[in-house]
């Protein structure tokens, strides 16, 4: 069997003229595409990634469409319509009727927990891209192993004759075990989502309300803090990067700092992100072991593992400099190595795909979190949905100081400062949930939401 460096040299085709930068790897960071058509453009909103991941935390089949949802056992169950003057429709009637009840695009509208699993994927290519975003998801939430959530949408309890006839007529959805390949670097932040879901789900209603926002909040988190880390070659793996959020009805200057540290920090990587992401690919591919490095965990490996990805590495940068007439000197130091593989990768990489690559990031965050500008561009933007959903997991059940409130905004990710403070202050009072008294006389309390 050839050595590693020479089996990542025959992947990138080094020894043609032009490499081949194949990005078929054994783990995936982040669930983006080089390609338009695969990538999830939420043109459906997010709850085809809500099904996704629904199906696939219960063993079912994740792709699940249109074409699957039958109503014909409806039909079949319900012997007879009865019009209000006491007639009963006829046959023909009555299937057009409970067609246009019980058809697939007013299945949300019924709010129970047990219908998520046949939100239906988009019908195009897209389909693809929106099994992976729930994918990614299932990994930052452990849901496979989370009881709380396989019970919540195994719940086929009814409130009513017409939820009961629905669920009992819907066919069973195949049974299929789903690889997931993706892995997460910085699993150690957002700890408080675990905790989040949980109590989210204690609230059935405001769950099945909230669940996309609550979902798509929590991938978006995770994109931009992944993307940041990749970056950054003498980071942990557990830093927050600070990003700071406006409110959607504030209006901002330059001068605010959501300008300097919000999403102009993503929008300044783009370039690098697919090279960053294909770096980290390739050099788990110079290593013989099973489990998937970061950049952190390769500074952190032994001196003799080191040396063995220095050698293979090395060899693999003399083919990439011959191949591509490279006039630089190959580096000592392993780091250095990287950074020039990485540089390279930046540069050799064409444009278009690398303008592809991180589009992702901007159809999630078009859907929720981001907002246009002017001459400012996008930025983090807190809509008031998604203050009030933040503010009833973070306070539970019990009234919390408004200071420990916002701290615990930054532990979700979200930096404030202190004019959009203010403003969600303001809100809190229009809203009657803030308590003024206290012990002090001066601390401001936040109510419970729910």
């Amino acid at each position: 069997m050839a050595d590693l460096s020479t089996q990542l040299i025959n992947k990138l085709k080094l020894s043609n003229d032009k490499p081949n930068f194949k990005r078929n790897f054994k783990n995936k960071l982040l669930p983006f595409f080089t390609r338009n058509p695969e990538r999830a453009k939420f043109s459906q909103g997010f709850e085809p990634v809500i099904g996704a991941l629904s199906r696939m935390s219960i063993g079912w089949d994740p792709v699940y469409l249109t074409d699957n949802y039958n109503i014909d056992n409806i039909v079949e169950n319900v012997d007879s319509v009865q019009l209000l003057d006491g007639f009963e429709m006829g046959e023909d009637e009555k299937h057009k009727f409970l067609s246009n009840l019980f058809n697939e695009s007013s299945i949300k509208s019924f709010r129970h927990p047990f219908l998520l699993n046949y939100y239906t994927l988009s019908e195009n290519n897209e389909k693809k891209g929106e099994v992976d975003v729930a994918k990614f998801i299932m990994k930052i939430f452990d849901l496979s192993n989370d009881e709380n959530w396989k019970k919540f949408i195994s719940d086929r309890s009814t409130s009513n004759l017409v939820e009961d006839i629905l669920i009992e007529s819907l066919e069973k959805i195949p049974q299929q075990k789903t690889d997931n390949q993706f892995v997460l670097i910085n699993k150690e932040i957002f700890r408080e989502r675990f905790e989040d879901l949980s109590f989210l789900l204690e609230h059935k209603d405001f769950a099945i309300k909230n669940l996309s926002l609550f979902f798509s909040f929590y991938y978006f988190q995770f994109l931009m803090q992944t993307v940041l880390t990749i970056d950054r070659f003498n980071v942990d793996d557990s830093k927050l990067f600070e990003l700071y959020y406006t409110l959607d009805s504030e209006k901002i200057t330059s001068t605010r700092i959501t300008n300097k540290r919000g999403f102009n920090l993503i929008k300044s990587i783009y370039k690098n992100i697919l090279a960053n992401d294909n770096l980290i690919g390739y050099l788990n591919e110079l290593l013989e072991y099973e489990t998937f490095y970061s950049l952190q965990d390769i500074k952190n490996m032994d001196n003799s593992d080191r040396q063995k990805l220095d050698d293979e590495l090395k060899t693999v940068l003399e083919m990439y400099k011959t191949s591509m007439s490279k006039q630089e000197f190959i580096p000592e130091d392993l780091d250095d190595k990287i950074l020039m593989f990485r540089d390279w990768l930046v540069n050799d990489v064409s444009n278009e795909t690398i303008s592809r690559f991180p589009k992702s990031i901007e159809e999630i965050g078009d859907l929720y979190f981001l907002k246009r500008r002017g001459q400012l561009g996008k930025v983090l933007t807190l809509r008031k949905e998604l203050i009030i959903l933040l503010t009833a997991l973070i306070v539970k059940s019990e009234k919390m100081i408004v200071t420990e409130v916002f701290n615990e905004f930054e532990k979700r990710g979200v930096f404030l400062d202190r004019y959009s403070k203010e403003e969600i202050v303001e809100l809190y009072e229009k809203m009657n949930i803030l308590d003024k008294k206290s012990d002090s006389g001066e601390a401001k309390y936040v109510k419970p939401i729910l």
